[in-house]
């Protein structure tokens, strides 16, 4: 619209230059038929100005055009004026034909001069002041039916470049919708040919990716899984030598202190994998938390207790169940031997619910906390074996709910807490 207005305002000066040389042309001509006239006007002999009288044309028809007529002596003196016409000579000393403009008592004329007998000259003239009007008139009439069809061209421009884009806001808005783990392709309705090769190489792009992300977690899995029955078949064996042979038990000990290690290790492999597929269509239910909470198997170096003012939470149990239990393990584990873990739920201004397990322990550094959810990140310093996994399956599992995990401080200004805020029903 902008690029239109610019032309418009182009082709209007365009229009209006044309017309106003055109019409300055037919003015012109006027006023050399108006000075023909007026030389018929001039005395037979010299005499002083005369009385003005009305120039007519040859068939008596008074010229329709208003203009101011003088017929000048060759010394300058003005014979003969039209009423309202300058007592000034418009050119005093004229000798040929000529247009000009010429300024008169403060005002630009445009004057036609005519020479005549015996050296007098009939001037016709009209002001410019009075053509630069019939311009502005010109101009309106121009303008008024020009912003119309302005008017019309921007809503035309406006519904053909909406119609025209639909298609692609669709695609956009089939896009912007899409989560991280809808890989199918995009269906976009009626797609323009421009669109439809940008759309083939993102949905081949969500192919391969789905593709990559399928054997990735495949592999996770199957590893996973292949692992847990040689890892226990390890562990029996360690127990039998520990029992039937009369060697120190130390290394035994350590030995099958790695080996839960790494079975433990294997176990949350195997659950993040499980986890990845559950992208869309969970099944909620109201969890009643304290039988939750009844029914996990709570450290028994730490006490738990509950404060939950919102005793039930809608979610799917076997998840909610995983993340409570990897909350408390990893408060129990990081925390003070004898100290207290305390899990409490509240109901937030929006209406979604917070979940939180607080510990007194030794807590971790603010500037740590961000990478607490990261998959094998540990810190460091703690004295506790570990994987680094359990908090990154809490943070997938309220991934999966819509929920977010962030950590402050635990109980009584020291510890660490963890806080899962779900979203409103």
């Amino acid at each position: 619209m902008g690029a239109s207005i610019g032309l418009w305002l182009v082709s209007l000066a365009i229009v209006v230059s044309v017309a106003w040389a055109a019409t300055g042309d037919v003015l012109d001509d006027a006023l050399e038929e108006g000075s023909r006239l007026v030389l018929q006007l001039a005395p037979q002999g010299e005499g002083a100005a005369g009385a003005s009288r009305e120039p007519r044309m040859e068939h008596g028809e008074v010229l329709k055009l208003r203009m101011y007529y003088q017929l000048v002596a060759p010394d300058g003196r003005v014979l003969l004026r039209g009423e309202d016409t300058p007592e000034k000579a418009f050119v005093p000393h004229a000798r040929y034909k000529e247009k000009t403009s010429v300024w008169v008592e403060g005002e630009l004329w445009r004057v036609y001069v005519r020479p005549g007998p015996r050296g007098i000259t009939a001037q016709v003239a009209q002001p410019m002041e009075e053509r630069l009007e019939m311009l502005e008139d010109m101009a309106e009439d121009l303008a008024w039916p020009a912003l119309t069809l302005l008017a019309l061209l921007g809503l035309l421009s406006w519904a053909l470049i909406r119609r025209l884009l639909r298609p692609l806001e669709d695609a956009a808005m089939r896009i912007d919708a899409k989560s991280p783990h809808d890989l199918a392709p995009v269906q976009a309705h009626n797609p323009p040919r421009e669109l439809q090769p940008i759309l083939d190489a993102l949905n081949a792009l969500l192919a391969r990716l789905a593709t990559a992300l399928d054997g990735e977690r495949r592999f996770t899995a199957d590893a996973a899984h292949e692992l847990r029955t040689p890892l226990a078949a390890l562990r029996m064996r360690v127990q039998l030598i520990e029992r039937e042979l009369k060697l120190p038990t130390t290394h035994l000990r350590q030995l099958r202190a790695d080996l839960d290690r790494c079975t433990a290790l294997v176990e949350s492999l195997l659950a993040l994998a499980r986890l990845e597929p559950q992208a869309e269509g969970l099944v909620r239910e109201a969890v009643d938390l304290n039988a939750l909470l009844d029914g996990l198997s709570l450290p028994p170096n730490v006490r738990v207790e509950r404060a939950l003012a919102v005793p039930h939470l809608r979610a799917a149990p076997a998840l909610l169940n995983s993340a409570l239990r990897n909350l408390i393990d990893n408060a129990a584990r990081y925390g003070r031997v004898g100290g207290r873990v305390r899990v409490e739920t509240m109901q937030l201004p929006h209406g979604g619910i917070r979940l939180a397990v607080r510990d007194d322990g030794m807590g971790v550094p603010s500037e740590q906390r961000a990478r607490l959810g990261e998959r094998f990140f540990r810190v460091l310093g703690t004295g506790q074996t570990g994987n680094g996994l359990g908090l990154s399956i809490v943070a997938r599992i309220a991934a999966l709910h819509g929920a977010t995990l962030h950590f402050e401080e635990g109980l009584e200004g020291r510890g660490l807490g963890a806080v899962l805020d779900f979203p409103a029903d």
